[in-house]
């Protein structure tokens, strides 16, 4: 059917506005007959066609439905077609606004029906699966609803789904009963798929990499923990990524032995192991001890030649015998001394992996060793970007951080370094990591004398990329250290890229008069985010004061904002 002919085919009152349409191409014409009284905004526009969408009830098109619904959809192509032939005469004069409107409804009402009538069961099965492996893909905030409205949509939609194994090779266990069988249905469809597995015997946030399926109210003992696994690792030589988290002790030595008995072949394709404890409630981290545990090689002592990422979470290995290389994250946490490594295993481990991207020391790392440093050179870790100390004691971090150099840190973060002045750890750091954009700075302590405000500002000087600051539960003073004393008098702003800060468990008013101290100094921020409990303490003239001098955003508990993911590229 031919443009003309649609054209021929539209109702007067269409032909009435087309003409007004083509008017416009004349200098002297600036409007259109006046439209309707209010024009439709986008938000307008965009929820009338969320609610059409809303109020349909999908069903098979007759023969005179899909005549009419494609003859609905071809008036409104023309329609858009001959308002954007008039966009372009007319270049550079913009349209009128009302014929702006009329132009993005007609967009939208063609695709609801092209949509509506297009014949996608007539793509090949290739073309189908791969949209619905988008549409699956791109639904992480409720992936299990994704898989299952897809094989409820159609008898032809369902069987391609269940015969794309890649659809269901993300398998998370976490609850019993129905959710329980439905997990072993996921596994079973995914057949040979490289598989990523998670069991969650405790509560976690949700990892978007994975597919929901639960784990928590089904009791974690050590022998259903070992029946889990014997049939999970029927498929061993699948598993791509294994994720554990246990609630006892029994459990997660349980999975350690399980990968030991499948044997180095059995692992050629892991390459992400994580494994956490739970049950830490009675676990003092400042003097963790732990029970007479004897700990056992990693994997049994054999490589896994695929493994990249290795997370350990209040686990024993024993470190002399465990083949640990090539890793690009290193993820310890929650190790006493008796269980640590020592620092020349720590070192070698370092060094067997030259393209470490991420360490997270939280709790765990060498032991406590007095070593001549004078001879014994750091270990250079170049491709470092990302770095996590935590809990440890000021003379601890020190020796910590004399172990390796990483001056490509880009995002740094540093946790409860607390109870003692570590206003030494922080001159140790001065100049350290000079290309740090993003700072995570949690429960510091320092002193806060002037000449210790001093070194911190300069510890903060040594780091000129520094772009993005998470804050929470810092002394008042902390934020002091943003600004520089002049030795005539006044103060001038450090930290010059800082431009978003995300706040968290902090005084609102030394929030807000931050905010306005960086403003005044000419180094305004950007953006702030605040918790939703920081939020709720601001009053309505303190988040006045705010919204004055940057954007202020809500940030839900676990989200990452776009700032940060722009960063850590």
């Amino acid at each position: 059917m031919s443009a003309d002919t649609l054209a021929a085919m539209l109702p007067p009152s269409d032909h009435e506005f087309m003409a007004q349409i083509a008017a416009l191409r004349s200098p002297q014409v600036t409007a259109t007959h006046p439209g309707p009284p209010r024009l439709p905004t986008l938000k307008s526009v965009a929820d009338h066609f969320g609610r059409v969408v809303a109020g349909w009830i999908p069903h098979e098109f007759t023969p005179q439905e899909r005549h009419a619904v494609r003859l609905e959809g071809l008036r409104y192509l023309v329609i858009a077609r001959q308002i954007e032939e008039v966009q372009r005469d007319i270049y550079p004069r913009p349209l009128p606004t009302e014929v702006q409107a009329q132009l993005i409804f007609a967009r939208q009402s063609y695709m609801l029906r092209y949509f509506r009538t297009f014949r996608v069961n007539d793509l090949p099965i290739e073309i189908i699966s791969n949209i619905l492996r988008f549409v699956i893909w791109d639904s992480m905030k409720k992936p299990v609803d994704a898989r299952l409205r897809i094989t409820w949509t159609c008898r032809r939609w369902r069987e391609i789904a269940l015969n794309d194994s890649t659809l269901w090779n993300a398998v998370w266990f976490r609850g019993g009963g129905a959710r329980a069988e439905r997990s072993w249905a996921w596994f079973e469809r995914a057949r040979q798929a490289p598989l990523d597995i998670r069991i969650d015997a405790d509560e976690l946030e949700d990892d978007s990499a994975l597919v929901n399926i639960d784990l928590s109210d089904t009791p974690s003992s050590p022998n259903e923990m070992r029946q889990m696994l014997s049939r999970l690792f029927t498929r061993l030589s699948s598993i791509r990524m294994l994720i554990v988290v246990t609630e006892d002790w029994k459990s997660a030595l349980t999975v350690l032995d399980m990968l030991e008995k499948g044997g180095p072949s059995g692992v050629l394709a892991l390459t992400r192991f994580e494994l956490h404890r739970g049950g830490t409630k009675n676990e003092d981290r400042k003097s963790l001890a732990w029970p007479n545990i004897v700990a056992k090689p990693f994997l049994g002592g054999a490589a896994a030649p695929s493994l990249a990422y290795l997370s350990l979470n209040g686990i024993p290995i024993d470190w002399s015998t465990s083949i640990l290389e090539n890793l690009t994250t290193f993820d310890i946490r929650r190790l006493p001394a008796s269980h640590s490594p020592d620092a020349a295993r720590f070192r070698e481990v370092l060094r067997n992996c030259p393209r470490l991207a991420k360490l997270s020391l939280d709790g765990a790392g060498p032991k406590f060793e007095l070593l001549d440093m004078d001879t014994l050179r750091p270990v250079d870790l170049p491709y470092l970007r990302t770095l996590v100390v935590a809990d440890f004691s000021r003379k601890y971090s020190m020796f910590l951080f004399s172990q390796f150099s990483a001056p490509n840190v880009n995002d740094l973060t540093l946790m409860n370094l607390c109870g003692e002045d570590y206003l030494p750890l922080f001159l140790q750091l001065t100049s350290a990591f000079p290309k740090v954009r993003l700072l995570t700075a949690y429960s510091l302590q320092h002193n806060v004398s002037p000449a210790g405000m001093n070194a911190m500002t300069r510890w903060l000087d040594s780091m000129p990329l520094l772009a993005y600051l998470r804050v929470a539960n810092v002394a008042n003073q902390f934020f002091g250290t943003f600004f520089r004393a002049n030795p005539g008098g006044g103060s001038t702003a450090a930290a010059g890229a800082l431009s978003v800060i995300d706040c968290q468990s902090l005084d609102p008013n030394v929030v807000v008069q931050f905010a306005k101290d960086r403003h005044r100094f000419g180094k305004p921020l950007r953006k702030m985010y605040v918790s939703e409990e920081l939020g709720q303490r601001l009053e309505k003239d303190q988040i006045t004061d705010l919204t004055s001098v940057c954007i202020l955003a809500k940030l839900p508990k676990g989200a990452t904002t776009p700032e940060e993911e722009a960063l850590t590229l």
